[in-house]
């Protein structure tokens, strides 16, 4: 095997929904102790396990075809989640939210990067107006402190969101 799959930067879980083709999965098990990929799509899921064999077949990623409503974890096993260009396909989203938080270990993090046109298609929400949306249906599941943060992406201006789960009192 090589060496360089088991060594790792962060000692973390980390499930990325909503995968596409693999490739940020490639990029994040490079980084972390373990990967939980889901998606709902067959043909990506597909994709995602030949790109990511090697590290998968060394137990540092697991590869499900699921949406973020039914993530493959106990209560409290992820250190943070991540989702590039999905959260705005997930339906519905305050139920994906809530499983979200309750896979995540208190403090644990929940990051987004989505492009405004996919928010705007999808939800036909400005990306200010539907950000105030997620962080409405996030903080009742104890999804809080959330970081808004506007950027230039490849393909035009996108958002990035932050939200950390509570710590229980």
């Amino acid at each position: 095997m090589n060496p360089e799959i088991l060594s790792r930067s962060i000692s973390a879980i980390v499930v990325a929904i909503g995968v596409g083709p693999g490739v940020g999965v490639e990029l994040l098990a490079r980084q972390v102790a373990r990967v939980v990929a889901v998606d709902p799509s067959a043909v990506m899921v597909d994709e995602t396990i030949r790109r990511n064999r090697r590290t998968i077949d060394a137990n540092l990623v697991e590869v499900v075809r699921t949406d973020a409503a039914d993530l493959p974890l106990g209560a409290a096993q992820a250190d943070g989640a991540v989702a590039v260009n999905s959260i705005q396909l997930w339906e519905p989203l305050a139920a994906s939210l809530a499983e979200v938080a309750r896979v995540l270990r208190p403090g644990g993090r929940l990051v987004t990067l989505t492009h405004d046109w996919a928010i705007e298609r999808n939800t036909r929400r400005s990306p200010d107006a539907w950000a105030e949306w997620v962080r409405e249906l996030a903080t009742p599941v104890g999804l809080t402190d959330l970081t808004y943060r506007r950027a230039q992406a490849e393909r035009g201006r996108s958002v990035t969101l932050t939200l950390t789960k509570a710590t229980p009192l």
